[in-house]
C-alpha cells in the first residue's frame, strides 16, 4: 500500500476541505434550534450562512489536528505524527464517523437577541469603511449600497476580512494568502482552498477594486441600480457562484440594510442608489 507523506499539500488540502465542511455542518445543525432566517429579512439566510461558514473556516481550524486524530483512531489507524491518509482512508472516515448530537441551544435571551449583536457588527463594519465605499461607488458610477452589499457578501459584514481583503479578490499571480472559500463546480457550490489578495488597510483593497472593475469588468461600471450592477459583475464572471448578483439584491433590500443606512447618515435606500453616494 502506498502511503503518502503527512506533509504532502494535496493531503494537507483535502484535509482541510473535510474538516471546514464537518465544523459547518456541526453548526449549522446547531443553529436549527436558534434564530430563524426570517427574522433577518430578505438576505439573513445569506448573511446566517456565511457567519457559520466564516467560523468553520477560520476560528475552528485550530481543533483540526484533534479531529483527525479522533476520526483515525475511531476506525483504527494510527495518530499524529504517523503517515497522512490515503484517500481512501478519507472515505472511510467520512463512511464511519458517528453522527453529530447536540442538545437543543437555550432560547435566546430577549435582551440580547441575536439579530441585535449582528446589527451593532454590520453598523460598525459599515461606519468604518463608509466613507471608502462613497467614494468608490462616485468613481464607478454606481450606487453606494451595492458596493456596501457585497462588501457584506463577502466578508459577512466585516465578520471574516483577513488581509483587509474587503471584496473577496484573488491573488491572481500575485502573491497572496491562501483562505477557504466555496467554487461554483458542475453547478455545485464546492468548499475549496484559493489564494487571496492581502491589503494593508481597508482603503488599499477599496482603490484595488475600483481598478479592478474599470479594468475588469466595465460592464459594471455606470450601472445606476444594485440590480444592474449585481447582475453586470455576475454576467462577466466576477464570481462562480450563480447566485451571486441575488445575494447582493437581497443584502442590499434587507432590514440589517435599511438600519446600518440609517445609521451611517444615508437616510434610506434610494437615497444611496445616486451615483455621487
Amino acid at each position: 500500500m502506498t502511503v503518502t507523506p503527512t506533509n504532502t499539500p494535496t493531503v494537507k488540502q483535502e484535509m482541510q476541505k473535510l474538516t471546514g465542511v464537518l465544523w459547518y455542518q456541526m453548526l449549522s445543525g446547531l443553529n436549527q434550534t436558534g434564530m430563524e432566517d426570517s427574522a433577518l429579512g430578505a438576505g439573513g439566510g445569506d448573511f446566517q450562512s456565511m457567519f457559520l461558514w466564516n467560523l468553520a473556516q477560520n476560528d475552528f481550524g485550530k481543533y483540526d489536528s484533534g479531529l483527525i486524530n479522533a476520526a483515525l483512531h475511531q476506525i483504527g489507524g494510527a495518530t499524529a505524527p504517523a503517515p497522512a491518509p490515503t484517500a481512501s482512508t478519507l472515505t472511510a472516515i467520512i463512511a464511519k464517523a458517528a453522527p453529530i448530537t447536540a442538545q437543543p441551544l437555550p432560547a435566546p435571551s430577549p435582551s440580547n437577541p441575536p439579530s441585535q449583536t449582528m446589527l451593532v457588527q454590520a453598523t460598525n463594519f459599515a461606519k468604518a469603511i463608509w466613507p471608502q465605499i462613497t467614494a468608490a461607488a462616485q468613481a464607478l458610477g454606481v450606487p453606494a449600497v451595492a458596493v456596501l452589499a457585497q462588501t457584506a457578501l463577502e466578508t459577512g459584514w466585516g465578520t471574516s476580512a483577513p488581509g483587509n481583503n474587503l471584496f473577496g479578490i484573488k491573488s491572481g499571480s500575485e502573491n497572496g494568502t491562501t483562505r477557504a472559500t466555496h467554487e461554483m463546480v458542475d453547478g455545485v457550490l464546492t468548499p475549496q482552498l484559493a489564494s487571496f489578495r492581502d491589503y494593508q488597510t481597508t482603503q488599499g483593497s477599496v482603490s484595488d477594486f475600483v481598478n479592478l472593475i474599470q479594468s475588469s469588468f466595465q460592464s459594471a461600471a455606470g450601472q445606476s441600480s444594485v440590480a444592474g450592477f449585481a447582475q453586470a459583475l455576475q454576467a462577466s464572471g466576477y464570481a462562480t457562484d450563480g447566485d451571486y448578483a441575488a445575494k447582493i439584491e437581497h443584502i442590499a433590500q434587507s432590514p440589517i440594510m435599511a438600519q446600518v443606512l440609517q445609521a451611517v447618515g444615508a437616510s434610506s435606500i434610494s437615497s444611496s442608489n445616486g451615483a455621487a453616494l
